[in-house]
């Protein structure tokens, strides 16, 4: 590369350049474009019809899905304080006495003694009558999550919105309500009980789930163990023997009596259609030969799918249970509501997991 020139080495190369003028015309043009500047014009890619409508497509029905999704956020949002009134007695929320109305903070207790009840409005989702000498305190959750601790005592809730939404925590468990009304009981014990009136109740501890539909009661013993589901008002010596299975007895007498229990008559005509959501249950907490008795049981009342198959539950394949669970989930619940309000609560339990 040549060195770079001086200045008055250039001076005489540029006086010896040729000047030369543009026609007047080229001048006119230049002037006439920066006085009336064109609009750019945006790129078009042109697809194919049909692509084009599915993008088209595709964009209402995300834009449809985020407004639903905004406006259920702000329509159930949980709020930081929740109503409470006194039903009877004088209850106390964080230590001071509520003889009318008042509000519970996050973080604070609702307390009773044995002359006082109080109601809770959960949000705008549903309220919560608080039973005597209980405890209880509001929690906070994510932006939809109603969240309460139930320390001791009783609590019925109704919650009209959809699954997922409000949690009741125990000293034992969390209960998740699946769009329901339930009354829930922990006693001095630690020990937690829930009788579902209407929909579906979540009991989980760790990895141990129990579904819980309208008619059935479950329990938590006070070491955390999601007791079986069963239907109330079944005979005392039934209820005894599932809670020994749950204990761990793995005695087959003892499955004996539970099924006599529940089909007094024979396994062909159950006296209880809901019964099965507790023999499924039970499917996956009992081992060798009374696993086998189990499927044998739940078989007689309701033949597997065809693409269920004996050795697949005998080893607790995950999908074939749920399969199996799919056809029997319509005699699990007493309640008497429509395919299609069913329809919208598997939808949004789904959506929500």
């Amino acid at each position: 590369m040549p060195p770079p020139r001086e200045h008055h080495e250039i001076d005489p190369l540029l006086e010896g350049l040729t000047v030369s003028r543009a026609r007047e015309t080229l001048w006119n043009g230049v002037q006439e474009k920066l006085a009336r500047p064109e609009r750019v014009r945006p790129m078009i890619i042109r697809g194919h019809p049909i692509a084009s409508r599915a993008v088209a497509v595709a964009a209402i029905v995300l834009s449809i899905m985020g407004g639903a999704v905004t406006g259920t956020v702000l329509r159930y949002r949980a709020p930081i304080q929740w109503e409470v009134s006194s039903i009877s007695g004088v209850p106390t929320v964080a230590g001071a006495s509520l003889t009318d109305a008042g509000r519970l903070g996050a973080g604070e207790w609702l307390v009773t003694d044995s002359v006082s009840s109080a109601r809770l409005a959960i949000g705008g989702i549903g309220t919560a009558e608080v039973g005597p000498n209980s405890r209880v305190r509001l929690d906070r959750g994510r932006s939809t999550e109603h969240r309460l601790t139930l320390e001791q005592g009783s609590i019925y809730a109704f919650v009209d919105a959809p699954p997922r939404l409000f949690f009741i925590e125990t000293p034992t468990a969390l209960a998740t309500d699946l769009g329901c009304a339930y009354i829930m009981e922990v006693d001095s014990a630690g020990v937690t009980r829930i009788w579902v009136t209407s929909g579906w109740v979540e009991f989980k501890r760790g990895e141990r789930v129990s579904l819980v539909a309208a008619g059935l009661v479950a329990e938590i013993d006070a070491d955390g163990n999601p007791g079986t589901p069963y239907p109330r008002g079944m005979a005392e010596e039934g209820h005894a023997a599932l809670v020994r299975l749950d204990g761990g007895s793995n005695d087959a007498s003892d499955l004996e009596i539970l099924v006599a229990a529940m089909y007094p008559q024979s396994l062909a005509a159950p006296a209880r259609a809901p019964t099965t959501i507790t023999l499924w249950h039970l499917l996956q907490r009992l081992d060798g030969e009374l696993r086998t008795s189990v499927f044998e049981a739940l078989s007689a009342i309701s033949p597997p799918p065809v693409d269920v198959t004996r050795e697949g539950i005998l080893s607790l394949n995950r999908p074939m249970l749920e399969r199996w669970r799919r056809d029997l989930v319509p005699m699990w619940s007493e309640e008497d509501v429509s395919l299609a309000v069913r329809a919208v609560r598997r939808l949004w339990e789904w959506t929500m997991r």
